[in-house]
């Protein structure tokens, strides 16, 4: 199906789903504390008038982004490590398959015992949370190269980092990527669940929606969780234009 064809579907869904939900609202027909389309639109604006939203968002974008960037560095090279070399793959696997199933939130109380309520914390959990699809993506990923591809490389008198630089990487890097994706949705759903808990300095869109709580702000609650899907919606788009232009190559590029 045509990709214009496809955007077009999503936005009258969206459109269809938003225009029943305010109307639902006007007629009373949804709990007051649902607020509607229009009054959540209201209450972002609200929020960026009074000028806090920036220190907000910079505070919670801050802790993403770090822990985001750890996974990319960290899950992606033990993954090809664990994946083309046999006895780093034997050392990582029984770990990451003991500790994935683990809830990660679990492990916040221990680690504000060790590093306190900081953004180190923080910033932690994000990358024990997304870490792991983007290694078992990127593992997997180096599992899946055809052996034929290997043996006609060393054929040419390849070497090992030859073959692991100009075979194995770029067959691997449209799995990288899918793992990439799932842990960049994961960093914001840490965030918000790490900045709840403990929230110290009073900054982080999660402080804001927990404050908006307390305070009785359902509006305001609302335009913190809409404002968190934007950026998460901006930064997928931002690594899909990166995942075209790096896998330009390939044909299943979106």
């Amino acid at each position: 199906m045509d990709k214009k064809l496809l955007r077009m579907i999503a936005v009258i869904e969206l459109l269809a789903i938003f225009s029943t939900w305010e109307i639902l609202a006007a007629f009373s027909w949804f709990p007051t504390y649902l607020s509607s389309p229009l009054a959540i639109v209201k209450s972002m604006g609200e929020l960026w008038i009074e000028g806090d939203l920036i220190n907000h968002i910079g505070s919670s974008l801050f802790r993403s982004l770090m822990g985001f960037l750890l996974v990319v560095i960290v899950g992606i090279t033990l993954g090809i490590l664990a994946g083309y070399y046999r006895r780093v793959g034997t050392f990582f696997n029984p770990i990451v398959n003991t500790l994935n199933p683990i809830p990660k939130i679990a492990l916040l109380p221990i680690l504000m015992v060790w590093f306190g309520i900081s953004d180190t914390t923080r910033i932690l959990i994000i990358f024990l949370t997304a870490f792991f699809p983007c290694f078992v993506a990127t593992r997997d990923g180096v599992h899946s190269v055809k052996q034929v591809f290997l043996w006609s490389g060393q054929n040419m008198g390849a070497n090992a980092f030859q073959l692991l630089t100009k075979i194995v990487l770029p067959v691997t890097l449209p799995k990288i990527f899918d793992g990439l994706r799932v842990s960049l949705g994961l960093t914001f759903v840490m965030m918000f669940s790490s900045e709840i808990i403990g929230a110290a300095n009073g900054f982080g869109l999660g402080f804001l929606i927990l404050n908006a709580d307390l305070g009785g702000r359902t509006d305001y609650m609302f335009a913190g969780v809409a404002f968190i899907g934007l950026l998460g919606f901006i930064f997928d788009k931002l690594l899909l234009m990166i995942r075209s232009r790096v896998l330009w190559w390939d044909v299943n590029k979106v």
